[in-house]
């Protein structure tokens, strides 16, 4: 500053100001996580899509392993694969049980066809959804613990897809699960950001 001169204040103090209010506008996105949910549906993804899905900014994925009907879903380690391949940093699997099998033995097919091939995943969600599959409340709830124990026993963390729609009819809106992760589906066709 020359002799004379004021100080710009008023000036620096705006600037540092909006750079402040910018800064915490868009650092909910900035520190956001993209990723995807693949069904079964999908089919075999191949390494040249994994590879496009994390230039695209997705570090995390959630691959389907067991299907409704039961079955283990034959693309899913190749996906787990893929997808760690990719430099996708962060992948768990879900399973979409079915009441006509126990769920212990269900986990343990899903697990066992993930375990057998290599391929290495973090949490596993159970998709809870579509009342016409399940039965009463308490028949429900205890199919559900009897997963929610397997997976532990099998060293994973579980975890819960759902949403109040489907959590209500189906679980009674019970709440002794409210200890596990939640992955809250909420479609209403609309494109955006949910801030919790």
């Amino acid at each position: 500053l020359r002799p004379g001169t004021s100080f710009p204040c008023k000036e620096m103090a705006r600037t540092a100001l909006l750079i402040i209010v910018t800064a915490a506008l868009l650092l909910p996105v900035a520190l956001a996580t993209f990723g995807l949910d693949l069904s079964y549906f999908q089919g075999n993804v191949s390494q040249d899509s994994w590879n496009c899905l994390k230039q695209n900014g997705h570090n995390f994925a959630i691959v389907q392993a067991m299907t409704s009907d039961g079955n283990v879903n034959p693309y899913a380690a190749n996906d787990v694969i893929r997808a760690h391949n990719a430099g996708i940093e962060y992948v768990d699997i879900y399973l979409f049980l079915t009441m006509t099998k126990s769920a212990a033995s269900q986990v343990d097919d899903a697990m066992g066809a993930m375990d057998r091939a290599s391929a290495k995943y973090g949490s596993v969600w159970l998709d809870i959804e579509a009342p016409g599959h399940w039965r009463d409340c308490d028949s429900n709830k205890n199919f559900f613990r009897e997963a929610v124990n397997q997976i532990h026993v099998r060293g994973h963390q579980p975890a819960i897809y759902s949403s109040a729609s489907q959590w209500g009819p189906i679980m009674c809106g019970d709440t002794s699960f409210s200890d596990l992760p939640l992955w809250y589906a909420h479609y209403d066709n609309k494109c955006e950001l949910l801030r919790l």
